[in-house]
Parts: structure tokens; C-alpha cells; sequence
């Protein structure tokens, strides 16, 4: 559920005998809109002052902003997300996403971005065709593609990472898939990733913005479909074998 956030510009000096509550997940979602709006994804470890700091910066400042943070702290993204990589179980679902992922995080501290997009973009249709049930038919990525986004509509948005949730599936839901023909396609998406300019040679993202787009973007799944499996979303309790897909066609 989104939350219901007064409408900017906010009134943080109260008046006397009054205080002032900043929610955080209201922060979060009035920053993941600016995050957006530039391109650019979210991450837990933007503290608070940060998130405020992007709500109060002027419009065209705010990708200088936030490609300042990530650089400074791309180590620690880097941290976050492999400590992360170490807790999610998604056997049965993908049987190379974890190293893929271990892979590109190595990539992108060495600064090596076109590798990082260049090793995560296949296994987001990996993880799609792994919901197909019948594997004997023949399935178009479109097709994949629109029931693995819509399994992530359907699944509840984490509310230990607010900023994370109302960020991250966008570039799903509309970007990462988007149909793309020509170059002038590619050219409309600007900096955020797209898989078909990428893989048919219209654009590349290999810079500081795609890959980390694409690392956030990429634990963000791991983390949905570790959690949909631990709620038993995938489970099959005749099979004592990898658990089932949940599309049917």
C-alpha cells in the first residue's frame, strides 16, 4: 500500500506546543520519485539525512547528487548487496543467478560496468521462464516477461526498505523491457537500461548509472523471489523435487 504523503514543500519548524513527525517511509516514497525521475535507483544505505537532502535539491542537481553517493560509496554497495547475496534461497528458480550476481559485484567495484550489464541482463528472463509450467512449450519473452511482472505487482512491498520498494520495480515495470527497434528507441530511455538496446546493439549502459541500476535492480529480484518462496508461492508439497512454477498457460 503507498503511503499517503502531505504534498511538498513540507513545514519541518512546528509551531509552539506543537512537533513534527517525519515518517520514514513517507521520505522514502518522496524520494524514490526524485530517484526516478533522474534514473537512477535507491538503496537502504541512503540514511535519512540524504533522502531529505534529495527532496530539498534543486531538480537538476539531484543525478549530480545521487552519482556522487554511489561513487563514494560504491565499496559499500558492494558489501551490502554480497551479505545480502549470502541469505536468499533461490533453488529451484535460477541455478546460476547467485553467481551471476557474485560476478557482476566484483565487476562493479573494479569499475568493469559494461561487464556488470553485460553478465545480469539474461537472468531477469531466466528467473521468468522458470514460472513457466509446461516447459515443453514454446513461450515468447514478452510473454515471460509480463507474468514475472506481474507476480511482482502482486507480492507485498518490503517494509524494512521502503526507499528500495517504491524505486527498484519501475525500471522493471517500464523500463528494463520496454520494446526497443531503433536506436531513436533507445535514445527515449536516456541512461536507464534497457535489455533490448543493450543486447541488439542500439545503446550500452556500461557506466557508473546502468550498472548500478542493474545490481539494485537484480537484488531486488533475488530478494522478491527468495521471500515469494518462503511463503510458499512456489511450493509443491507431492514433488520432492525443485518446486514448481506458478504459470499455467
Amino acid at each position: 500500500m503507498w503511503p499517503f504523503v502531505k504534498r511538498r514543500p513540507w513545514n519541518l519548524k512546528p509551531a509552539p506546543g506543537e512537533a513534527v513527525l517525519i515518517d520514514s517511509v513517507a521520505v522514502a516514497s518522496e524520494a524514490a520519485g526524485e530517484l526516478r525521475k533522474v534514473g537512477w535507483p535507491g538503496i537502504a544505505l541512503m540514511d535519512k539525512d540524504f533522502q531529505m537532502a534529495l527532496l530539498d535539491a534543486p531538480p537538476d542537481s539531484v543525478g549530480s547528487m545521487v552519482e556522487g553517493w554511489f561513487a563514494s560509496h560504491r565499496d559499500a554497495v558492494c558489501d551490502a548487496l554480497q551479505s545480502r547475496l549470502g541469505k536468499y534461497d533461490v533453488e529451484g528458480l535460477s541455478d546460476r543467478a547467485n553467481a551471476a550476481m557474485t560476478e557482476a559485484l566484483v565487476a562493479y567495484r573494479a569499475g568493469l560496468y559494461l561487464s556488470v550489464v553485460r553478465v545480469l541482463l539474461p537472468e531477469f528472463e531466466c528467473f521468468a521462464r522458470a514460472l513457466v509450467l509446461d516447459k515443453n512449450k514454446k513461450f515468447s519473452q514478452k510473454q515471460v516477461i509480463e507474468d514475472l511482472k506481474a507476480l511482482l505487482r502482486e507480492t507485498p512491498l518490503f517494509k524494512d526498505d521502503p526507499l528500495e520498494s517504491f524505486s527498484l520495480f519501475h525500471f522493471i515495470e517500464e523500463d528494463l523491457f520496454a520494446q526497443c527497434f531503433t536506436e531513436a528507441d533507445a535514445q527515449s530511455f536516456g541512461a536507464v537500461p534497457n535489455r533490448h538496446a543493450e543486447m541488439h546493439g542500439f545503446a550500452s549502459y556500461g557506466t557508473l548509472q546502468g550498472a548500478t541500476t542493474l545490481v539494485c535492480v537484480m537484488d531486488y529480484l533475488l530478494r522478491t523471489m527468495d521471500r515469494l518462496k518462503s511463503l510458499g508461492a512456489f511450493s509443491n508439497p507431492t514433488s520432492a523435487g525443485a518446486p514448481p512454477p506458478v504459470f499455467d498457460r
